[in-house]
């Protein structure tokens, strides 16, 4: 019988940077298992030990290629030597967090799911005519992967610079 870990999502904070950090520990107070460095606990699921790895080393892929392809979009992310960026919205992080962590229960497309992210990995750009060659579950999870690994800097002074004409 395997071990059992907790795999989970917190946030922390390091010499003044803030940080996102996907680890397991067998501990369940999880925000002592790392020091005072982690300040909250946003996920956390209990997986055997291989099974934490995978989904772990799953999640942490996805967040390499969102941050690689954040560079394309000329929007470099805050960089942290703990974890990933705090740049990078909560609802995204625990979106990529419960995306792997779902789908870690059907081995069998597990492995396809797996094999898609190494291949996405690979090409280090969103081609979407390779989704045409997809079908049936993984061209949906092709999908919300992409959809997820997409992310685009919000220019929130846009919209104040904008003048609204008057009616008369």
């Amino acid at each position: 019988m395997t071990k059992s870990v907790n795999l989970y999502l917190a946030s922390g904070v390091s010499e003044g940077i803030g940080f996102w950090l996907v680890n397991f520990t067998e501990d369940d107070d999880i925000c002592n298992s790392l020091g005072t460095k982690l300040l909250e606990c946003y996920r956390k699921e209990l997986f055997g030990l291989e099974g934490a790895i995978e989904v772990k080393e799953a999640i942490n892929t996805t967040l390499d290629i969102l941050a690689f392809d954040s560079k394309f979009d000329r929007y470099k992310l805050e960089y942290s030597n703990i974890g990933y960026s705090s740049e990078i919205p909560i609802n995204i992080i625990e979106d990529i967090f419960d995306l792997w962590a779902y789908n870690y229960n059907n081995k069998i497309l597990w492995k396809k799911y797996i094999g898609l992210l190494k291949f996405r990995k690979k090409i280090k750009t969103n081609n979407n005519y390779i989704n045409i060659g997809l079908k049936g579950d993984i061209y949906e999870f092709a999908i919300k992967l992409e959809a997820l690994i997409n992310l685009r800097k919000v220019n929130a002074l846009s919209g104040l610079t904008k003048f609204n004409e008057s009616m008369w």
